[in-house]
């Protein structure tokens, strides 16, 4: 990968964001439980944990696509409000599992989605796209097919293509390795860090795989139930852990056994 591909259009400063003593319920569970977290502009974090544990709750909150009960979520050093929700959505890009594609759009149809509806011409939208699929390594003679002739790991680097296409300086991804095999897993891990380093935004990716967490990201924010347990790096949790849990969550990330 070729930094200067990540640099050739004015990238946007970075910006933080924050959650002051944020809680979301569902009923009488609270899916986010007076969560209190900060992220500086242009640092890359993890959410870790479970399935359940809050961590994709966080990212729906700051993007508005859930309302706190209680606290405040500030984008930019301002509350997301519906006031607020559409411009916040314009400045992240936000990547989930599936990737979410049109499977009636072509490649290049699907990139185009934002692009046009802030009056791009063609040629820019053709420009940019060519540009990703050199920072995510894809091929851009496949610009032109559908979703479903494409691979699992091809259409992920579409997906992330498409959430930065219009050079957002916060990317959000929600387990966007989770669905691919072990192989194409561990090589889009070597190809996302790179691209980290590279485009210098702020990024959070939630994975309840330590291990991937600790690879992407020099900060770890691990959550159960809810609520934060620790906030740090792979050492402070394996060397330092809060409580008992955080032990053991460390523990139960597999090694291969002995030859």
């Amino acid at each position: 990968m070729n930094a200067r591909h990540a640099t050739a259009a004015a990238t946007p400063r970075a910006i933080g964001f924050a959650f002051e003593g944020v809680t979301r319920r569902y009923g009488a569970q609270r899916a986010v439980d007076a969560v209190t977290l900060a992220f500086a502009p242009g640092s890359v974090s993890a959410l870790v944990g479970s399935s359940g544990s809050g961590k994709s709750t966080l990212l729906r909150l700051l993007l508005g696509l859930e309302i706190a009960d209680e606290g405040r979520v500030l984008f930019d050093q301002q509350p997301v409000t519906p006031d607020t929700v559409a411009d916040i959505r314009r400045a992240c890009g936000y990547v989930i599992q599936s990737g979410g594609l049109f499977p009636h759009l072509s490649v290049r149809a699907n990139l185009a989605l934002l692009p046009r509806h802030l009056r791009w011409p063609a040629d820019r939208i053709d420009a940019r796209a060519v540009e990703l699929a050199a920072l995510v390594n894809l091929d851009s003679a496949l610009l032109q097919r559908y979703p479903h002739q494409l691979s699992g790991g091809q259409r992920q680097r579409v997906a992330l293509m498409r959430a930065l296409m219009t050079d957002p300086p916060v990317l959000l991804l929600d387990e966007p390795l989770g669905a691919l095999d072990p192989i194409i897993r561990h090589q889009l891990q070597d190809e996302l860090r790179t691209i980290f380093e590279a485009i210098g935004k702020t990024v959070i990716v939630v994975t309840h795989d330590l291990a991937e967490a600790a690879f992407l990201a020099p900060r770890l924010v691990l959550m159960r139930a809810g609520a934060v347990v620790q906030d740090g790096s792979l050492a402070d949790l394996r060397e330092r852990p809060a409580d008992e849990f955080v032990a053991r969550f460390v523990a139960a990330q597999r090694s291969l056994p002995p030859a």
